[in-house]
């Protein structure tokens, strides 16, 4: 649409991205009247697109004083074909009607590539709920699936996955004990390497396994009312439940606790009772010598003490009592491999990436002379070493 002479002699004074703040005083307080002395940025009045600026809104109409759409090189305002082409219509797509109503149909329009976008963002969420619905069914009636899966992906995807030589000798590797234990065992040095690389990382992989035997709880729920009273506070007893006033510490191994830590941790049970007499404190055996629910003994000052709401329990026996069902962690056992092998099948995790031995032959081509470098390398004549 032309603009008449009178327009054209306004906007050819405004440059391409500009607005009525190009304009002449005198020529802009005529073309505005009243509108130049209010307050606002105004900047829709006698506005001019740019090529190297994102196109504004689209409107319905194709020249108003208010919000102007005046073409960066000519002195007129956007044709039918060129809204369509801000608005991404194909170049062949058909407008029916006047030319007025054209332009509104062009304006009202969603732009066409925001829909297709919006459109591809729908179906990759609906393609997402079917991946749910499709998940495997690991047929355990005191956890959802959704649970048990996205709990063991937590945990797997807090493992540790890399390592370097830095980290390897963070603990001062011991180059002797390492070759003794490559000729007593039979293994290459590289094998040898292998595993204690392994056993470093196990270290804090060990704490992964405590996150998951504690965080589970709060998903698995009483077989009659399959509801969860379970949390995981940030600190004090490692799982409680405020509901029934227990009140659990777990262990992973039944040997892990010493004389004194077995004193400490049932005295603060002992505290915990003291504040409710409806208290029940659990200490959780997950390796246990046996399948047991028994009062915990320990000895203070010398001698036994006890208390029938402070409890010592294997782990088995714990589910059975926070689920209602006898096998429960049986149950959970036999589920495990395959949510694992789902899980790691999901995240793609290929392995562990240990640079330690690119980085060792950084020091030399062989590998045993370069662990010894990384211990003894200050020491007299190991310049020279050679081995």
């Amino acid at each position: 649409m032309l603009y008449n002479d009178k327009k054209k002699e306004v906007l050819k004074h405004v440059k391409p991205g500009g607005c009525w703040r190009d304009l002449p005083d005198d020529i802009a307080r005529e073309y505005m009247k009243t509108t130049y002395f209010m307050g606002g940025g105004r900047t829709g009045i006698a506005r001019r697109l740019s090529w190297s600026e994102p196109g504004l809104t689209v409107l319905c109409t194709p020249a108003q004083k208010q919000t102007e759409r005046c073409h960066p090189d000519e002195l007129r305002s956007f044709s039918v074909r060129e809204n369509a082409r801000i608005q991404s219509f194909p170049d062949d797509w058909i407008f029916e009607g006047s030319i007025a109503e054209q332009y509104k149909q062009i304006g009202n329009a969603v732009p066409v590539n925001m829909a297709k976008e919006v459109g591809l963002s729908i179906i990759k969420y609906l393609n997402k709920l079917k991946e749910v619905k499709k998940m495997r069914e690991y047929n355990l009636s005191f956890i959802s699936d959704v649970n048990l899966f996205n709990h063991v992906k937590e945990t797997i995807e807090k493992y540790r996955f890399k390592i370097n030589l830095k980290e390897f000798n963070k603990n001062l590797i011991d180059p002797i004990k390492l070759t003794f234990d490559s000729k007593v065992y039979g293994k290459t040095i590289e094998e040898i390497i292998d595993l204690e690389t392994v056993r470093q990382m196990d270290k804090s992989n060990s704490n992964n396994i405590e996150y998951f035997q504690q965080n589970i709880f709060k998903y698995i729920k009483k077989k009659n009312t399959q509801k969860t009273n379970w949390s995981v506070p940030k600190q004090g007893f490692d799982i409680i439940n405020d509901v029934d006033k227990i009140y659990v510490e777990i262990k992973n191994k039944h040997n892990t606790m010493n004389s004194s830590s077995s004193q400490k941790t049932f005295m603060r049970m002992q505290s915990k009772l003291l504040q409710d007499r409806k208290n029940r404190c659990y200490l959780v055996e997950v390796i246990a010598k046996n399948s047991q629910d028994i009062i915990w003994q320990v000895s203070l000052d010398g001698e036994p003490t006890s208390n029938e709401n402070i409890r010592r329990v294997s782990v088995d026996k714990f589910y059975e009592l926070v689920t209602g069902e006898k096998e429960a962690f049986k149950q959970l056992v036999e589920a495990l491999p395959q949510v694992m092998d789902d899980v790691l099948e999901e995240i793609q995790q290929n392995g562990i990436e240990n640079t330690v031995f690119e980085e060792l032959e950084g020091i030399d081509e062989n590998i045993l002379k370069s662990l010894y470098l990384l211990s003894f390398q200050r020491y007299e004549g190991f310049e020279k070493l050679d081995i």
